[in-house]
């Protein structure tokens, strides 16, 4: 066994065991006789081990009777000269770590044979381990963090771990003047909307939004006026005196929304609705915290949901403003219901949503948003917007081209999305292949999808395959390219 001494030290102490790297390393010239090689390492830890019964196969190989991390080191060793050793041989060894009882191997360990498995020839299957094992649970997070999640409040619906606890105790910032910004300089308040919610409402999983008190007479006087006032403004000075009278009467009657639903100020012209919108601050206690959503979905909003050409420049450049300043009022006041209209997304729309994603968004909220939008529950999916435009908006996904234009545009800036909204979209692929076999936009979504997501996708090439068989683009031919791996 001395002459195994120089590639056991090698796996000890090396960061990353890799064949290439011990051949020239010093220490391979240590032993009497020629360094092992990876393949002769392979076969010493397939052989039975003289500690272990061997009638039972599952157990009686010596690469088991390694400790955790020499196991995670040897496979690491293998992966690196896979492409010079018996496929069988490899396949096996994974096959047996990945089929063991559930604790017999560590993360590491099995991390390390899913990625020997990932880099062998593609098979039917591998002997004695079900395809939907290596995926089923392989991203799930750790149990603690599990069981601390079902008690929070998440900051993210994939990262559960309590939004309050992140912003009293600046854990994981990196703070700026004064200390409030997170990472990338953009404040945690402004990654998720501050909500006044009853913690156990939350863990019963029925929230119920607070009752806004009924508007009084004389509040109800001044909103008449006003409601008439608004569309006959002529001047930018009138503009903004509208602009603060309805801003007082948002904070005075604690009744934001209904003041708003009442007075209707998607009703007037473009060059006062930019003027509310760079004027009305809605901030205060009065409005529950939810001030920015709420002059989005009032006065930006209504103008979207009904648009046909590209929106007017100088609104939209106001409306980015706002949209810059709080990027989480614009997701739930503008993607979310935008996204969702029943009529589905068409061009104009489809372009306003990218350049807000572009422009205003950080990546964490983009990931986020997909992860809500196609993997959460129909309640995370309830999006900010005044009652009169509730019946445009739905709760499923109307797929349209234009919607494959906007994951594409997504897609292309490397936004990372989580594996479940992999999947949905894998699904989404095959289910709707055949309603767009001519679409130049839907092609280009698939190819830029595999393209980004590939690791993920692979487990499903037969169902993609099969799907872009039914297109019949320029593109087709690219697609299949990518789905088939070079023999």
């Amino acid at each position: 066994m001395e002459q195994w001494l120089a590639l056991f030290r090698h796996l000890l102490t090396s960061p990353a065991a890799n064949a290439a790297a011990f051949s020239s390393s010093p220490s391979s010239g240590d032993c009497p006789s020629a360094p092992p090689s990876a393949a002769a390492l392979l076969r010493l830890l397939l052989s039975p081990a003289p500690t272990l019964p061997a009638s039972d196969p599952t157990a009686a190989i010596l690469f088991q009777t390694l400790p955790p991390f020499l196991q995670s080191q040897a496979l690491s060793f293998l992966v690196s000269s896979a492409g010079l050793l018996d496929p069988h041989l490899l396949r096996t060894l994974a096959a047996r770590v990945l089929s063991a009882p559930h604790g017999l191997y560590g993360l590491w360990v099995l991390r390390g044979a899913r990625h020997l498995i990932d880099g062998l020839p593609e098979e039917e299957g591998v002997p004695g381990v079900a395809s939907e094992e290596f995926i089923d649970g392989f991203h799930d997070p750790p149990t603690w963090l599990q069981e601390a999640g079902a008690r929070a409040h998440p900051v993210l619906p994939w990262l559960p771990v309590d939004c309050r606890s992140l912003m009293g105790s600046g854990c994981g910032t990196r703070a700026g003047r004064g200390g409030e910004y997170g990472s990338d300089g953009i404040g945690l308040e402004n990654l998720v909307l501050v909500q006044n919610e009853d913690v156990e409402m939350q863990e019963a999983g029925r929230v119920l939004p607070p009752q806004a008190p009924p508007l009084e007479d004389s509040i109800m006087q001044r909103v008449v006026a006003l409601q008439k006032e608004i569309v006959t403004v002529e001047s930018v000075l009138a503009a903004r005196r509208v602009a603060k009278d309805l801003q007082d009467l948002c904070v005075e009657s604690r009744n934001a929304a209904g003041v708003l639903s009442l007075v209707q100020p998607w009703e007037a012209d473009d060059d006062t609705l930019r003027v509310l919108l760079s004027n009305l601050v809605l901030e205060e206690d009065g409005v529950d915290g939810k001030g920015p959503a709420l002059v989005l979905c009032s006065v930006f909003l209504p103008q979207l949901l009904e648009l046909q050409r590209p929106a007017s420049s100088v609104l939209l450049s106001t409306a980015l403003g706002l949209c810059k300043r709080h990027p989480a009022a614009a997701l739930e006041a503008v993607l979310f219901p935008l996204v969702l209209r029943k009529g589905g997304l068409n061009v104009p729309q489809c372009d306003v949503l990218t350049r807000i994603i572009k422009e205003c968004m950080h990546p964490l909220q983009v990931t986020a948003f997909c992860h809500r939008l196609l993997s959460g529950k129909e309640q995370e999916r309830k999006p900010i917007c005044m009652p009169q435009h509730m019946e445009n908006i739905g709760t499923h996904l109307v797929w349209t081209e234009s919607l494959f234009a906007l994951f594409y545009n997504i897609l292309s800036q490397d936004i990372y999305l989580t594996p479940s909204t992999v999947n949905e979209l894998i699904s989404v692929i095959d289910d709707r292949a055949s309603e767009f076999p001519r679409s130049l936009k839907f092609g280009n979504f698939l190819l830029c999808f595999l393209s980004k997501c590939w690791h993920e996708c692979k487990h499903q090439r037969v169902l993609l395959e099969r799907a872009a068989k039914r297109t019949n683009t320029f593109l087709t031919k690219a697609i299949l390219a990518k789905l088939r791996p070079a023999s």
